[in-house]
């Protein structure tokens, strides 16, 4: 079994509720499971389970009946509700039992998309329950093979145990469309939204061209925002904003995404049997999207509050990550190189970039073996690069 960085037992005391975000397929479940059984008592509630489904959507009210029945005779409960997002009405009754049971019951309840909660309303507990996240396997929970996590990502299943990754990708893009697109109701046709899925992974690491975008898929430009915002919301891909002190500047800007695991990636763009070879533009991409990920992953978990940004010039010179924490802190230019020896000529885009921001620190993370300067910055493997970013 391994110790993931999120530590819900240590994070979460006796009185403390949380929601737990996270796209399908990254342990939410497993990492629940295992925290409740270590502070029973505790209730289950798998809104999965078609027949409590239908029992809990019909009277809702049921499930504040039955938790306090489990509190009658207990000091406190733990209770647990797997896919929340599937009957948000019960966040009501959860919230009517925290103040009516104050210090007596905890909630951990889990997403795999934030989405229908966030646009419908949905009673988000107004800061009774902390926001947690939780993501595929990062190297620092797992000794990760750079070339299987490149061509096959770090969902837990998929890495650690399938014998058969390319089929369970695949059926997971498929789950995907199905339970999160059509059954939610959040497209109006689905087969648009498959023709964009396939834009928007060739996209991948690229500032988005909602125009564009909207030309190949057959749809509107504000169809095409609005598709990517669903990747986004049910935790499918994330934003990235363009580097600029000025929010007005930012709004102006195109944002790129990323999408969350390179397998999911590659299942997208029908490569996961294609042969991954180093030197490639495409391993290049990919080594890129996977230090974005893991800085993305270790920022949550470590709570260091940075924001993510890129920066890029009209005549093209660009750098992939700009880690910043406020105006009042120097922030951290990242060019990110599956190069096993970069060289200056590689990194005049962080060079120029520190002519605009002075009190920039500039790291290049790389495939290369050991740590060297080149040109005034310093180059590390990519594994060192992350520790010394977020201190670990």
């Amino acid at each position: 079994m391994i110790n993931r960085y999120l530590n819900l037992s240590r994070l979460l005391k006796t009185d403390r509720s949380a929601f737990l975000f996270g796209p399908r397929g990254v342990g939410k479940t497993s990492l629940s499971r295992q925290f409740i059984a270590s502070a029973p008592p505790f209730l289950e509630i798998d809104l999965l389970q078609h027949e409590l489904f239908s029992r809990y959507i019909a009277h809702p009210g049921l499930f504040a009946k039955e938790v306090e029945v489990q509190l009658k005779d207990r000091a406190i409960v733990t209770v647990f509700i797997d896919e929340v997002q599937k009957l948000p009405v019960l966040l009501d009754e959860v919230h009517s039992l925290m103040e009516r049971h104050k210090g007596r019951v905890r909630f951990l309840l889990t997403g795999s998309s934030a989405r229908k909660l966030k646009r419908g309303g949905a009673n988000l507990l107004a800061g009774r329950a902390w926001s947690l996240h939780l993501h595929p396997l990062t190297h620092r929970e797992y000794d990760v093979d750079l070339s299987r996590a490149l061509q096959f990502g770090t969902l837990p299943a998929v890495y650690l145990e399938d014998s058969a990754p390319q089929r369970t990708l695949k059926a997971y893009v498929e789950t995907y469309l199905k339970e999160e697109i059509m059954q939610e109701a959040l497209v109006r046709r689905v087969d648009a939204y498959i023709r964009f899925l396939d834009v928007a992974g060739q996209m991948n690491g690229e500032p988005i061209n909602y125009t564009k975008m909207a030309m190949d898929c057959g749809v509107s430009t504000k169809t095409s925002q609005e598709h990517v915002a669903i990747l986004t919301d049910t935790l499918i891909a994330f934003r990235i904003d363009a580097w600029t002190y000025s929010i007005r500047k930012q709004l102006r800007q195109s944002p790129k995404i990323y999408f969350f695991d390179c397998g999911v990636l590659n299942a997208i763009r029908g490569e996961l049997a294609t042969e991954l070879k180093r030197g490639t533009y495409r391993y290049g991409k990919l080594f890129e999207t996977f230090v974005i990920q893991e800085m993305l992953r270790l920022n949550d978990y470590m709570e260091t509050g940075y924001r993510f940004y890129y920066w890029r010039t009209n005549t093209g010179l660009e750098v992939d990550a700009v880690l910043s924490r406020g105006a009042a802190q120097r922030p951290i230019a990242v060019e990110i190189k599956s190069k096993e020896a970069p060289q200056e000529t590689d990194l005049h885009a962080l060079k120029s970039f520190q002519s605009e921001n002075k009190a920039a620190l500039l790291y290049c993370l790389s495939d290369s073996p050991r740590t060297y300067k080149t040109g005034g910055v310093t180059v590390y493997p990519w594994r060192e690069g992350l520790a010394r970013i977020f201190e670990l």
